[in-house]
């Protein structure tokens, strides 16, 4: 091993550790912080006496670190790190599905001619319109099994668990919850990739393959981090079709979880009869459970 591997090593494993910073996909992107800051800033301004407290709470260390949000690192550790080790890359295995796909359209039809209907406003915009509702409906789908299943509960749980809401609570993750999820994720867009390049000769380029496309830049930008926060800020009327901050604040509540499982589109409640509004009354678990008993899917039973 030369002087350069073991620096190389550590460069990777930092890029593995820090990746929810910077890709665009995610909501904890850098990008996505200091608009949610200024929505939470107007929303504690419209009622200052009132919501002053919960506002001033994200400037203090006590909300960024406590015992829930130290499992919270420890998990984002332990995940990328896992992962970096195993080397487990999902672009690549969504592009893998996307050439399946491709080839198993070939059994009932002939390919599409590569550019014959160009790459259009029109044509990309539908795309990704389309992958986003679908991709939209299965995260809704796995969530919702998520808390149907026992097994699959005891994996959810860890994300449930947490007594204190931060941004970073959404990487608070079980490592196999994160393995179906990123499974999903490389199904829904490599199938819509390959079927994409089948019928329209339209090739997507790796951020509308991955999800990244406007509507998910969109919805990041306008507060998504806040969901996971003390700013209970409602949609209003909106609610009825997307899924505001004080709706999944109110899924993460201990007797009212099993609402709003949608990450970005209400509809999905609405259907299967799931849908709640981000009325404030609920409470978040109030004890911390210890990390070990949570990543050996031990039952947990909160007060």
């Amino acid at each position: 091993m030369t002087v350069s591997e073991p620096l190389i090593l550590v460069l990777n494993w930092l890029e593995a550790v820090t990746d929810w910073l910077f890709d665009p996909a995610v909501r904890t992107h850098f990008a996505y912080w200091l608009p949610a800051l200024l929505m939470a800033f107007w929303w504690a301004k419209r009622q200052w006496p009132a919501r002053q407290a919960p506002f001033k709470q994200l400037g203090q260390l006590s909300y960024w670190w406590n015992p829930s949000t130290r499992q919270d690192y420890a998990l984002i550790l332990f995940n990328r790190t896992l992962f970096a080790v195993l080397g487990i890359t999902w672009l690549l295995l969504t592009f893998k599905v996307s050439l399946l796909v491709f080839n198993a359209w070939k059994h009932f039809a002939l390919p599409t001619e590569p550019g014959s209907l160009g790459n259009s406003a029109v044509i990309i915009s539908c795309y990704t319109l389309v992958v986003f509702l679908i991709d939209d409906a299965s995260r809704f789908l796995l969530h919702w099994a998520m808390h149907k299943s026992d097994w699959l509960w005891r994996l959810h749980q860890v994300h449930h668990s947490a007594t204190v809401l931060t941004p970073l609570s959404t990487l608070r993750i079980h490592p196999l919850e994160s393995v179906l999820y990123q499974i999903r994720g490389a199904l829904v867009h490599g199938t819509a990739a390959g079927s994409a390049f089948f019928f329209l000769g339209f090739t997507p380029n790796s951020w509308q393959i991955w999800g990244a496309t406007i509507w998910i830049i969109a919805f990041n930008a306008l507060g998504a981090n806040l969901r996971h926060s003390p700013i209970k800020l409602s949609y209003g009327k909106l609610e009825n079709w997307l899924i505001s901050p004080s709706q999944h604040q109110a899924h993460h509540g201990v007797t009212t979880m099993n609402n709003n499982y949608g990450s970005i589109l209400a509809i999905w409640d609405r259907m299967a009869g799931s849908w709640r509004s981000g009325k404030e009354d609920y409470h978040w678990p109030k004890e911390t459970q210890p990390l070990w008993k949570q990543l050996l899917m031990k039952e947990i039973t909160w007060k």
